[in-house]
């Protein structure tokens, strides 16, 4: 019969250590663990495995503090140790711990997001490859159209020396699924081959500058230099859209490098960073990517070579900035303003403003860039904390795309509001004619309501504000966004009578309307209900570049940063949707997203225009935007945010009580 000091949980002996763990569960507090003598001596940042919680299932773990006092209360044992030494450094470990106190996230989740799994985990990386076995002569007359197109990319691949290709780029290519070649495996027309995966090697080819800067981009460049050489600080670089900012970026990159230290540049979308990553792989050498989408094979790999030294430049989104660069000198954060960077979900943060804590704790400059940047960033130059740097004209003396404002409620035809109206119909049917590319934007997915009378123009505005308000079907009200004043609809149109409006769109809706319009043209959507990973925007993207698409039309991603100079149109369906979204931000976000994606217009030499389709033709943010006039739209915006009492004058904390008991959260709320 066992002892009754063996029904409890171990004692600490004398001599073995307790050290405090961080488990990746939505808790605040650390726990205290024995460590097991033969794992070797802790230490601070290693990942674990523990006991945790009822049934003692194991989760993983940091250890955060070592040499925890010994007392008699029972201690669980660390289980399993994962890795022989940290793989965050004793400046993530601090970032992580600023994160969960700043953000108010469980600390053993933060760190967790920190690290990919997979990082450290030695088990054997393999990919799938396909062998095609039969020749065309030989295949069934009875194949399906996907089954043929994968037989045909393999023959394809055949003729130009290739005898195989992996499994995820033949499904990527032939848009099939993993049982469709199955099917044509087992009717042994082809053959599949596990084998561990090569994941290559960062390059290291490296293209001459294809251009020499201007001066403006000269005396930018040499500002960040000076940067470079003093510890950290925080520039703000605010340059029109096509002025140059990325390869500015590049070349105080490239002086990184020289000086034997490693930089991260993030980007607001896994799509963007495609793009970022294909140029600036060509001008830099060992080039990394970080991102979700990647697989874990890949995550580890990359993680590993910045880690180790060998990639030079990082780029990715907002998680990259937690990349283990261990010879920091410079942060790039590209499209500042961008509300992508802040994560919504636990651990919650905002990948500039932790970039900026980042390079405080590093020592090292952080660059911020913007076309418009947001409040937030320009408050804190306006108070001296950030040094602004300006880049005032586009390069080549490229001007920006006259912007054509268009009235909806005039563009009515046979009484209903086309969402491509009678203007932008033409502009687009003549780009085509001239074999040109056109980007059309709907603000948003969904749909969004607005109150106005297409007879006289009248929209319904906030008494308090003069906003305009938009209809909520779940309420059944009116509500202004800026003060939340909520009001019923009118009957008829107060100033003439008639009857009233409620203007929604799709994105689904424009898409079709373009074929009925233009059943000749070839239309790709990019949104996050078709770009559901980096493959598919590739596919769009690589199509659009190639010239094979005539239209892309998307949500708020086309706007980010691409760059096609054969663009000569960009239309905005309605320039109205993004201030549908409650949120104190909406005039900000309408005045950047529209002079955004009018950026995307006359990068080339053939120019470029952009027709603004609007209902609230007055509306300051679009007047503002019309006329590039960033300072004037800040102006006027900053003292409404100030008499509203928001951000960035204040901080703004939302905090969520969830219990399964209403009574309970509501108690809990009021502690």
């Amino acid at each position: 019969m066992a002892g009754v000091g063996e029904l409890f949980q171990d004692k600490a002996p004398a001599g073995q250590q307790v050290v405090a763990v961080a488990v990746a569960a939505n808790v605040w507090a650390r726990y205290d663990y024995l460590w097991p003598g033969q794992f070797g001596p802790p230490k601070p940042g290693l990942r674990v495995r523990v006991p945790f919680g009822r049934g003692d299932r194991k989760r993983l773990g940091f250890v955060v503090e070592l040499d925890r006092p010994v007392s008699d209360r029972p201690l669980k044992t660390v289980a399993e140790l994962l890795e022989q030494a940290p793989q965050l450094d004793e400046r993530l470990q601090r970032l992580g711990e600023w994160i969960s106190r700043y953000y108010v996230a469980p600390p053993g989740m933060t760190l967790a997001a920190m690290v990919p799994l997979a990082v450290g985990r030695h088990a054997p990386r393999t990919e799938t490859l396909v062998h095609l076995l039969a020749g065309p002569a030989d295949w069934p007359r009875s194949l399906g159209p996907r089954q043929r197109r994968i037989l045909d990319e393999l023959h394809e691949a055949r003729k130009q020396g290739v005898e195989e290709l992996p499994l995820e780029q033949l499904l990527a290519h032939s848009q099939a699924s993993r049982d469709t070649v199955g099917r044509l495996a087992r009717r042994e027309l082809l053959r599949l081959e596990s084998r561990p995966q090569t994941l290559g090697r960062l390059s290291e080819d490296v293209e001459p500058d294809p251009f020499e800067l201007n001066d403006d981009q000269k005396e930018v460049l040499a500002a960040i230099q000076d940067r470079l050489r003093g510890g950290f600080s925080v520039t703000l670089l605010h340059g029109v859209t096509g002025s140059g900012k990325t390869e500015v970026y590049l070349r105080a990159i490239r002086e990184v490098i020289r000086a034997g230290r490693q930089a991260i540049m993030l980007v607001p979308e896994i799509a963007l960073a495609t793009q970022t990553l294909q140029r600036l792989a060509r001008r830099l050498p060992r080039v990394a990517v970080l991102h979700s989408a990647l697989t874990a094979a890949e995550r580890a790999f990359h993680y590993e070579q910045i880690r180790d030294g060998h990639a030079t430049t990082v780029i990715g989104p907002r998680s990259a900035v937690f990349a283990p660069a261990r010879s920091l000198g410079l942060i790039v954060v590209d499209e500042e303003h961008e509300s992508s960077y802040k994560q919504d979900t636990v651990p919650r943060y905002h990948g500039r403003d932790v970039a900026i804590k980042r390079a405080a704790l590093e020592d090292v400059p952080v660059v911020l860039g913007s076309a418009t940047p947001s409040l937030e960033s320009l408050l804190n130059a306006q108070r001296g904390r950030y040094e602004v740097l300006r880049l005032p004209r586009r390069i080549r003396g490229l001007p920006l795309p006259a912007l054509r404002l268009v009235e909806l409620r005039k563009e009515i035809t046979r009484g209903r509001i086309e969402l491509i109206g009678r203007t932008l119909a033409d502009k687009i049917a003549a780009a085509l004619d001239r074999r040109e590319q056109i980007i059309l934007l709907m603000n948003r997915r969904g749909y969004a309501n607005y109150v106005f009378c297409p007879s006289c123009g009248w929209r319904m505005e906030c008494v308090d504000c003069t906003r305009a308000m938009v209809f909520h079907q779940a309420i059944g009200l009116a509500m202004c966004h800026y003060c939340q004043l909520t009001a019923e609809l009118p009957r008829s149109c107060p100033a003439c009578g008639k009857k009233l409006v409620l203007f929604g769109l799709g994105i689904q809706r424009i898409e079709s309307e373009l074929a009925r319009k233009f059943p000749s043209a070839v239309v790709a959507r990019m949104d996050s209900d078709t770009m559901t990973s980096p493959r598919q925007f590739r596919q769009v993207f690589d199509g659009f570049a190639a010239g094979e698409v005539d239209i892309l039309l998307g949500t708020q991603m086309v706007a980010k940063g691409l760059d096609f100079p054969t663009v000569t149109l960009v239309g905005i369906v309605s320039a109205d949707t993004a201030m549908a979204i409650p949120d104190f931000r909406a005039s900000e976000r309408t005045f950047q997203l529209i002079v955004q994606v009018a950026g995307r217009a006359g990068r080339g030499t053939s120019g470029g225009e952009v027709v603004v389709q609007t209902v609230h033709p007055d509306d300051p943010a679009i007047q503002f935007a019309l006329r590039h006039d960033y300072e004037g739209f800040a102006a006027a915006e900053l003292p409404l945010r100030a008499s509203a009492g928001v951000p960035p004058h204040v901080r703004l904390v939302r905090l969520l009580v969830r219990h399964a008991d209403p009574d309970r959260a509501q108690s809990g709320a009021e502690k």
